[in-house]
């Protein structure tokens, strides 16, 4: 049987299995995913982000949950994120197809999709912005051509505007396309480097707009881009490369890193790179590397260097078969396809069977129980999917403290001073101090406060948080605890 009659099926399939650790059933939402599902939640109910709700992300990602959520709630963004993931293995699998054949783009594609398991699946419903990005840098190198056509340089474009709309850093493949073609075309190269230039402005221009139109730019670019720079410039050399090797070690159980970085210096101690494809790799990987080192080493700052892992995946499969014997090197294939499956089966099956959001939804059922729907409750800490599960709202932007309030080079005391104003104005009914949750919130305690030493050197807590304390403390009386975490409960004096 031809590969080619059964890849697309499996493909899919395998998206499926590796997705299903995901669906919502049995857990809360990740702490990055209950913050993106509250500010969807306040788009649809006609809020604002960075208005009503201060993050760091551009508003790329509080679209498409919203959309998830007006159609089925947090199922209906695991299905979003489905279609995401089986538009990138459709799209990547046809461009590798053309490329090197059917059997290359099978297992360049399948190798790619069993590695990411390992870089955005959490004890938790995740939805990262990396993720989403997928299916527009495999639709980049789908459309790219030699000559690039100026209407095909527009498409690559606007994917790459709204590539940059979920995360500025995942720009690798086209700054690789862009370079490769002033590289190849030289003279002619002018319309099609403009043409990718105003397809990516066009995006971001109207996001600019929405945000003029809604008195929120300001905001926009002071969350998005000055705390991005106060956050990114932060990390010193030795842990940007620390954190790299660390990206690098995730992608190594499936043997992808192995594969990919083989394939990369054969290509260039060879020459072999006649194929577009394995030259935008070759180009964009050690680009895509560099990028993923603006910030903290998570996880899922690495899946943005998957499509360019699968085409040297996809490149090295190719220049086996035509250099090793037929029999030998089928036999190579299959043992190493079912060895490179392994691991990550073992991981998405555990996770699949792991169910642990009865925590934090207990959590959540109390906060519900214990207010209104029309009262607002503040939660001391960074566990915004508290309120997502309670379906309360917060009474200030403020829903996580340690980015706009404890940030080296961001916070200011006028942004303290803001929380203080807020709590004043809107007085929440309850306030759960999860500080013990972490070690970068401050504990909601004076004489605790006094003491209090942030474990990690980007954060601190300014003088005047002090204020936020002695004002909870005067208007606020200590209830006991949450029973389920052991969260300190303060209740509003009446």
């Amino acid at each position: 049987m031809r590969i080619g009659v059964v890849a697309v099926p499996l493909l899919l399939l395998v998206s499926v299995a590796v997705l299903l650790p995901n669906h919502p059933a049995g857990r809360a939402p990740a702490e990055d995913t209950g913050v993106f599902f509250y500010a969807a939640q306040r788009l649809l109910n006609g809020g604002l982000p960075y208005r009503d709700i201060w993050d760091h992300k551009l508003p790329g990602v509080y679209f498409v949950d919203a959309v998830g959520l007006a159609v089925a709630g947090r199922e209906g963004v695991w299905v979003i994120q489905l279609a995401f993931l089986a538009a990138a293995v459709l799209i990547g699998y046809r461009a590798l197809r053309r490329e090197f054949g059917d059997v290359a783009a099978f297992v360049g594609s399948l190798a790619w999709l069993v590695a990411s398991p390992r870089l955005f699946l959490e004890q938790g419903q995740t939805n990262f912005v990396e993720f989403f990005a997928l299916p527009l840098q495999f639709g980049a190198l789908a459309l790219y051509t030699r000559p690039l056509t100026s209407s095909r340089a527009l498409m690559i474009g606007l994917l790459g505007g709204a590539a940059v709309l979920f995360k500025p850093t995942l720009v690798g493949i086209w700054i690789a396309i862009g370079l490769l073609t002033l590289f190849q075309q030289r003279r002619d190269a002018l319309a099609p480097v403009a043409a990718i230039a105003i397809g990516a402005f066009l995006p971001l221009l109207l996001v600019a707009a929405w945000a003029l139109s809604r008195g929120v730019l300001a905001d926009m670019v002071d969350q998005t881009l000055v705390y991005n720079r106060a956050y990114a410039s932060f990390m010193p050399a030795e842990t940007r490369i620390s954190d790299l090797i660390g990206g690098l070690r995730l992608t190594l159980p499936s043997g992808l890193v192995l594969i990919a970085f083989t394939a990369w210096l054969y290509a260039v101690a060879t020459r072999r790179w006649q194929s577009p494809l394995v030259l935008i790799a070759l180009v964009a990987f050690p680009l895509e590397l560099v990028l993923s080192t603006f910030g903290r080493g998570y996880h899922y700052y690495f899946l943005a260097w998957l499509p360019s892992m699968g085409v040297l995946a996809a490149f090295g499969v190719s220049e086996l078969r035509r250099l090793a014997p037929p029999r030998p090197a089928r036999i190579a294939l299959v043992f190493g396809t079912l060895a490179m499956c392994a691991q990550p089966s073992l991981l998405v099956t555990r996770l699949a069977l792991t169910h642990d959001g009865g925590r934090l939804s207990a959590v959540a059922a109390y906060v519900a129980a214990n207010s209104r729907a029309d009262e607002t409750v503040f939660i001391w800490g960074s566990h915004a999917l508290v309120l997502v599960l309670a379906e309360r709202l917060a009474p200030t932007k403020y829903v996580y403290q340690y980015g706009p309030l404890y940030t080296r080079g961001y916070s200011t005391p006028a942004h303290v001073d803001q929380l203080l104003a807020d709590l004043q104005r809107n007085r929440p009914v309850l306030i759960l101090d999860a500080s013990t949750e972490g070690f970068i919130t401050p504990p909601l305690d004076s004489a605790a406060f006094r003491t209090w030493t942030s474990l990690d050197i980007q954060y601190a807590a300014l003088p005047e948080t002090a204020n936020v304390i002695a004002f909870i403390e005067a208007s606020y009386v200590r209830a006991g605890t949450e029973p389920t975490t052991g969260w300190p409960v303060w209740r509003l004096r009446r």
